[in-house]
């Protein structure tokens, strides 16, 4: 999982994304920190589109036409002094 991470992290660096991954062996937790100081915590973690039936199917390629397991995701902003703010 690391090496495809560190893939992951190199294709962004071609676009200007820098991505910074840490990862712990004891927590199950998923979360997505920005830098402009928000946080995503996504319950499932990015794997919550259903398998297609087909690959030649609708939504195979395209993932908004695709259907997607439940989960949650908490959006919250780290203010100055420290505190959150969940929306």
């Amino acid at each position: 999982m690391r090496e495809k991470l560190e893939e992951l992290k190199q294709s962004l660096l071609e676009a200007d994304v820098a991505l910074d991954i840490e990862l712990k062996d004891k927590i199950h937790d998923r979360e997505v920190r920005i830098d402009k100081g928000w946080i995503i915590k996504v319950g499932r973690g990015l794997d919550f589109y259903q398998r297609p039936e087909s690959w030649f199917a609708v939504g195979a390629n395209d993932l908004s036409l695709r259907k997607c397991l439940e989960t949650r995701s908490i959006f919250s902003k780290r203010l100055e002094c420290g505190a959150r703010v969940a929306l």
